[in-house]
Parts: structure tokens; C-alpha cells; sequence
């Protein structure tokens, strides 16, 4: 979760705000894995369509389409395995999950409310008029309590699920995971039981906006941890089960080309204690997602007004906001711009080392990035956090790749001594392998999306340049790039040490990809400035999106840990920034860049007036 001020043109509509599902990326946070760009540069809005009516004096209609342009399209609507922000917004439609925050961080209960007496146990209220689709009946709380413990608590993770770790605790004794007790209480009610005090939890993705699925439905793949016949479910890839539980219906998915869902005429807000807005909520007929690949596709879509929604490049955005019908957005969000390095086996393996990272840090000018081709719609990035969060600490974190920080000289120097006692030298001004060929890497950014191709091509010769180190920008789509590059398993019949899922299938030197890479710029890694433990399966071995392999040094996951279970704040901006500095300095990937999200909307696009916009209340959003 993450709150933004909103800059915008005079009489612009409240902008429309994507959520970040699945936690750790964007996309999901995934963003977004990726294809939920911060920066605009990928296009996932949320919205499309051509309009076949109006709206008057913004209320409901029955002839109105939402459109939205979108570079990319979905993984699944199987939210269980996905981790991508195209998939999560597929996905959000149907279902609406327990509880928004809104501005100020205070809880808006959806499917359920939490309380709590102590910070520690926190006890989950269900709505009593929430019911699954098909043949499954109401929403109880022995839905959830069976779920967490089967699926998200299981141990494999047979089902995949990345966020699997948001369940469980290091225990500070033995070093072993143990699961968070869950415990059904009532009907419509069940405990959360802490291992120890946490304020921020309802804040934090591990429920806050959590989905849930029918035990019912769960049940027939339990017993034999069938994790494909779970992937594989009709129900589950087709939405069969959302009954009235979020404001629309799944109506049909042309992979590739548009996803569209219908309004859902027995929506369970209809019937809450909630605001006008939301008993009479959504207010289109239809909502649609049409993928256009190409930026030059999305942009004169949402010039010619046949898209509502489309993110938009910082070369293109003066250009909009000249236009009367756009209104253009710029929001400062949590997405930090990384290079991600492949330590695991079918990578270069002197990644593995700190010092070649450290090294590597000093080849790229990030002012030039942010200045040149964000065209000063971004922040230089050194963490994991934002500079302007209040958990970041300038004494603490260790800057790279600005001022005297940067440069081939410094770069060499750095890289030649981390390497010293390994087949690799400089012969001259390039890096060689003990077979006296230059080093060549590869370089994967996303297709289609021309910032950052330009950003691809500039740290690629940044590297060659400045380290020596030949590199190859490749254009890839996010799909295939997940599917190929991201998904992680060990070979057949070798067992791992762990299975952490799909995206981590254990140790760096046994799982790997189904193809080999090097570096990538494809995805955007979530920051959480308001919850930052929640970034915390980033640095753990085990960790659900550790699909690169870092091991990290310091525990870094452990003062994450300590600051969660502290009510002092000074002692938690204390841990959190000695935390921000141990990963500036270990560099598990190149930060690059905090890019803004700019987004350009229909100028009838109407939503809440607030101070500040999550998209927590998108239901209400309409047509002025």
C-alpha cells in the first residue's frame, strides 16, 4: 500500500489508480512481476473501451464501456500463481478481497474488518452477505482458516504461491519457518495470532486486499498436493466462483487482444453500511482492458478517445497535457527501476559476489537516466526505498553511480580487485574470461516499450564503456520473459533443499530458469514506503520472488523483523534505516531510478476528491 500526491491539470478528473495485488512486484505489486510500469512507460492502466453512452449527472448507465489501454496481457486469472500487476487488475474486478486503506491509512472494510486489542492477535470479521458463485454457497471463515493453513502455511509450497512467506516466522531460536496460527472463531470471524506485537499488519499485503477461494473447491487438490491440477482448474482460470464478491463479472478474455467484465448486479456493497457511492456502485456497464503492445497504439488510442485510460511516456507528456480531453496525472510512486542480476546457476556467476556488484554500481549514471531519458519524471534510486520516505537515512545508505561515484576508471579498478582471484582480467580496456574472450552479457528489457529500450540501451553501453563488459540488449515481452526467465524449478527428479514456489524453487545452484540470462530491466520491484517489511521476501534465500538468486550477507531480513515488532518510532526508523543501508551497500540488484507514474484519463473520468488517491474506492469512479 502507498500513498501519493497527485499533480494535475485544472479540472482534471481524479485519476485511476491501479493496486499493486500480489505484494513483492508490481505489477502485484508487482506493479507489479512487471507489465504494470510505474513510469507509464509500460501502459497498464485500468480501464478501456469506447463509451455507447452517458452518464447523466453521474449516475449509473446501462450503455456505458470503461477502456483501458494496457502494453501487456495477463498471466492468469489464477491469482494463486501469478504475480503480476496485469493478472492482479484482471483478477481485482471480480473480486474485491478483505479491506481498502484509505488516505491516512485508516481501514475500509470490503469483505471483512480486523481489530485488535493487544497489536499481536487480530481477529477478522466477515460480512455475512458474501457468497461464492456456482454451487459453493456463503463466504465463511472456515474458508480462510483452511486456505491459509493448506495452501499459503503448506509446506512444500505445492500450490506456488509467491507470497507463501508472508505466513510464516524465522524463529529466532532454532532458525526454523513456523507458521502464523490461524484459528477460526466464529462463523464469520477467525484469529490471526502473531508471534509478536505488529502495529502495521492490517496494513500490510499479507490481507489487506487478500483474496480468498472456496475450501470446497480447494479440497479435491489438498490431500495430494496436485499443484498442476490447481493451475489447471476451469473455475479458477475463468472466475466461475466470484458470485457477488467484488462489482464485476467475468464476461471473456481474447488472450492478447481485450479482457472484459459486466457489471455485477448483485454486488454485496449493494446491500453494506457503507457510502451512497458504493451501494450504487459500478457505474459502467462494462470494464475493459485492450492490450496494445506498441506505445504508439496506446498513446493515439487515448488521443482519439478511444481509450478512457493509458499510461504515458515522460518524452510524450508535455504533448498531453496540452490536449483538453486528457487530463494528465503525475504521481511519485514506490516502483524502483532495477537492474536484476541472475545469480543463480544458469547466470554469470561472479554476480554471487558483492563486490561485482558494488563494482558495477559505479558504471551507470543514474542523473543521466533520470534527467535525460525520465526527463526528470523520476528520482535517482539507492535502496530500497524512495528518498522522500521517512524511512530512508542519507547517514546509512551508500550512494552509487552519481558524482565521483561514477566512471570508468573507479569502475575498473573496483572490478579488477573483485575478480582478482578468479580466470577473469583486463586485457586493455576489456574484462576477458580465462579463454582471453571479452566477457559477453545479455540484457532483457520489455518490447514494445520504448523508454525502456532507451533505457536498456544507455546501461548497456554504460557498461561496455565503463567496465569493459560486452552486453546485449534484448527486447523480450514481460509474459515471456516470466515464463522463461522468471519462473524458477530444479531439475527433474532432484529435490531441493526447499520449494518456496514457482518464481523461488529452491537453492540458486539446483533451481534454475528454463532458459539462461544475465541482467534484465523488465520488472519494477515495490518499495512499500508505508509498510516497508512488506519488501522483505526480496532479501531472504527462501524468499517467494527470489527468483535471481541473491543470498544476502547481512540479516537484513531479521532487522526487518525487529523494526515490525517495535511500537517505538524512533527505534523502528532506526532499524528500518540501518536495513536500507545494509542493502545499498550489498547491491542485490542496480538501482537505477524511482520513476513517476504519469497517466493520461479522459477528461470525464470522475472518481473521490481526496487529498490523495490510491484507487482504494475504483468502484465509485464514473463518467462526469
Amino acid at each position: 500500500m502507498w500513498l501519493a500526491n497527485t499533480r494535475r491539470r485544472a479540472s482534471s478528473g481524479e485519476t485511476s489508480r491501479r493496486r499493486d495485488l500480489l505484494r513483492l512486484l508490481g505489477a502485484a505489486g508487482v506493479a507489479g512481476l512487471a507489465g504494470c510500469s510505474g513510469d507509464g512507460g509500460a501502459g497498464t492502466g485500468t480501464g478501456t473501451g469506447a463509451e455507447t453512452g452517458t452518464s447523466a449527472g453521474g449516475g449509473r448507465s446501462d450503455q456505458v464501456t470503461y477502456t483501458s489501454a494496457s502494453s501487456v496481457d495477463a498471466q492468469s486469472l489464477n491469482w494463486l500463481t501469478t504475480a503480476d500487476s496485469t493478472s492482479g487488475a484482471f483478477v481485482t474486478a471480480t473480486l474485491d478481497g478483505a479491506w481498502a486503506i484509505k488516505p491516512g491509512q485508516e481501514i475500509f472494510p470490503l469483505w471483512a474488518d480486523v481489530s485488535t486489542d493487544d497489536g499481536r492477535v487480530y481477529e477478522i470479521e466477515l460480512r455475512d452477505n458474501l457468497r461464492w458463485g456456482g454451487d459453493y454457497g456463503q463466504q465463511t471463515a472456515e474458508d480462510w482458516v483452511y486456505m491459509i493453513r493448506n495452501v499459503f502455511q503448506a509446506e512444500p509450497n505445492w500450490s506456488g504461491y509467491p507470497n507463501a512467506g508472508d505466513w510464516f516466522r524465522q524463529n529466532p531460536d532454532s532458525g526454523q519457518r513456523e507458521p502464523i496460527p490461524v484459528e477460526k472463531t466464529g462463523t464469520y470471524t477467525f484469529e490471526i495470532q502473531l508471534f509478536d506485537v505488529d502495529p502495521s499488519f492490517p496494513f500490510k499485503p499479507v490481507m489487506w486486499r487478500q483474496q480468498c477461494i472456496p475450501r470446497a473447491l480447494l479440497e479435491q487438490y489438498v490431500p495430494e498436493k496436485d499443484g498442476e491440477g490447481l493451475r489447471q482448474d476451469e473455475e479458477l482460470n475463468t472466475l466461475a466462483y466470484t458470485g457477488n464478491l467484488g462489482p464485476y463479472t467475468f464476461e471473456e478474455w481474447d488472450r492478447t487482444s481485450q479482457y472484459v467484465v459486466t457489471r455485477n448486479d448483485d454486488y454485496y456493497l449493494h446491500d453494506a453500511d457503507v457510502p451512497d457511492r458504493f451501494t450504487n456502485a459500478p457505474y459502467f456497464e462494462e470494464k475493459a482492458f485492450q492490450i496494445l503492445k506498441e506505445e504508439s497504439a496506446r498513446l493515439g488510442a487515448l488521443r482519439a478517445g478511444d481509450v478512457h485510460s493509458a499510461g504515458i511516456p515522460p518524452d510524450k507528456a508535455s504533448q498531453f497535457e496540452t490536449l483538453e480531453s486528457v487530463s494528465v496525472n503525475v504521481t511519485p510512486q514506490p516502483y524502483a527501476r532495477i537492474l536484476v542480476y541472475n545469480m543463480r546457476a544458469n547466470g554469470w556467476e561472479p554476480f554471487r559476489a558483492k563486490a561485482v556488484r558494488q563494482a558495477l554500481a559505479f558504471a551507470v549514471n543514474k542523473r543521466a537516466i533520470v534527467e535525460n531519458v525520465l526527463r526528470g519524471y523520476a528520482e535517482v534510486a539507492q535502496t530500497m526505498q524512495p528518498r522522500w520516505s521517512k524511512w530512508y537515512d542519507d547517514s546509512t545508505v551508500v550512494e552509487y553511480g552519481v558524482g565521483d561515484r561514477y566512471g570508468s576508471e573507479t569502475t575498473r579498478s573496483r572490478l579488477a580487485d573483485a575478480l582478482s582471484e578468479t580466470e577473469y582480467a583486463y586485457d586493455g580496456d576489456a574484462l576477458v574470461d580465462g579463454s582471453g574472450e571479452q566477457v559477453t552479457l545479455t540484457l532483457y528489457f520489455d518490447q514494445g516499450q520504448p523508454t525502456e529500450q532507451t533505457i536498456g540501451e544507455f546501461v548497456a553501453q554504460e557498461i561496455q564503456q565503463n567496465a569493459g563488459i560486452a552486453v546485449e540488449p534484448k527486447s523480450i515481452s514481460t509474459s515471456t520473459f516470466q515464463d522463461k526467465f522468471v519462473k524458477t524449478s530444479p531439475p527433474q527428479g532432484v529435490e531441493p533443499e526447499w520449494s518456496a514456489g514457482v518464481f523461488n524453487g529452491g537453492p540458486r545452484d539446483v533451481a534454475t530458469s528454463a532458459e539462461p540470462w544475465d541482467m534484465s530491466i523488465n520488472l519494477q520491484f515495490n518499495t512499500y514506503p508505508f509498510t516497508p517489511a512488506s519488501s522483505k521476501g526480496f532479501f531472504e534465500k527462501q524468499g517467494g520472488i527470489n527468483f535471481y538468486g541473491y543470498y544476502p550477507e547481512a540479516d537484513i531480513a531479521g532487522l526487518y523483523e525487529q523494526a515490525s515488532q517495535t511500537t517505538d518510532e524512533a527505534r523502528r526508523q532506526e532499524l528500518f534505516g540501518e536495513a536500507f543501508g545494509l542493502i545499498s551497500e550489498e547491491q542485490p540488484f542496480g538501482f537505477l531510478a524511482m520513476p513517476s507514474s504519469i497517466s493520461g484519463y479522459d477528461e470525464r473520468v470522475v472518481g473521490y476528491d481526496e487529498e490523495f488517491n490510491t484507487g482504494w474506492d475504483s468502484q465509485t469512479w464514473r463518467f462526469r
